[in-house]
């Protein structure tokens, strides 16, 4: 089918496929990852062999639903933009018979949205993660993230000027998703340590004058996670665990909502209020 030899190997080899890498996301890096690793060629049969493996078990641990769908959805996007920028894009029939193949690579139904309970840790792991690790870097970008439940790129924006000392506290000017402000507080000594060791000029986290790479600093968090608990964890793992311990502690829905940064309480509830109950929660 000549609409599909578009995308194989002979005509658009790895360095076309992670051209203009800003215009695509860490998903559809991981896909071209996986097609590297694996010698494998730029077509739909590699995208199925992309779906298997997301598919399957590793270290006991399962892709969940919406992390399967995520992957795949940023495959497919790269594939499109490498179809549409063929010389069959004008041609109706192959575009027809390009989408319906695409097609037979399904997503995952999703039951729920709300955070998988294995994957949320507990202060005792991550005080693990903060003092067992050797990576200092991450150690602290660790202990950061969970203290304050921010994404890591919000994090990685911090301006010293966003950072204000009040009373016995810092407060932090956070500038979110589409460019929503809001007020979070720090500790004193966290703060100062931060200050101590990156010795920033603009940011708060600096890296010889330039700010941190966030893929780097999220693969650098998964390492250690790997290492001192073997979990797969992320820098967003830091987050939810933030959000569902502070949950269990004050009980406020709206108030670690609005923390968190989320457009709706329907947000926070969805991802963190689970609607059945657990052995813990009945016999601990």
């Amino acid at each position: 089918m000549k609409e599909l030899k578009v995308i194989e190997s002979n005509l658009y080899d790895y360095n076309l496929l992670l051209a203009s890498e800003d215009s695509y996301n860490e998903d559809a890096k991981q896909f071209v990852s996986f097609l590297k690793v694996n010698s494998l060629p730029i077509s739909l049969d590699s995208l199925k062999e992309y779906s298997l493996y997301l598919d399957t078990e590793k270290n006991g641990i399962r892709y969940s639903a919406n992390t399967y769908n995520k992957r795949i959805q940023g495959a497919k996007e790269r594939i499109k933009q490498i179809f549409h920028n063929s010389i069959y894009f004008n041609d109706k029939i192959a575009c027809y018979k390009f989408d319906e193949v695409l097609k037979t690579i399904k997503l995952k139904k999703v039951n729920s949205s709300a955070v998988n309970r294995d994957l949320i840790l507990s202060s005792e792991e991550v005080q693990t993660l903060i003092t067992g690790s050797t990576d200092k870097t991450a150690s602290i970008f660790i202990e950061f993230l969970y203290t304050t439940g921010l994404r890591i790129s919000e994090s990685l924006n911090i301006l010293l000027t966003d950072i204000k000392k009040v009373n016995n506290k810092y407060t932090i000017r956070i500038l979110g998703k589409g460019k929503k402000e809001r007020i979070i507080y720090v500790t004193i000594p966290l703060i100062e340590n931060i200050i101590q060791i990156e010795k920033g000029n603009i940011y708060l986290f600096e890296h010889s004058g330039k700010q941190y790479n966030r893929i780097s600093i999220s693969r650098r968090i998964t390492m250690q996670g790997k290492i001192l608990l073997n979990k797969n964890i992320s820098a967003h793992t830091l987050r939810h665990s933030f959000a569902t311990n502070m949950l269990k502690k004050t009980n406020n829905l709206k108030g670690v909502s609005k923390y968190l940064g989320h457009s709706s309480i329907s947000t926070t509830a969805n991802l963190y209020i689970h609607s059945e109950l657990s052995f813990d929660d009945l016999f601990k």
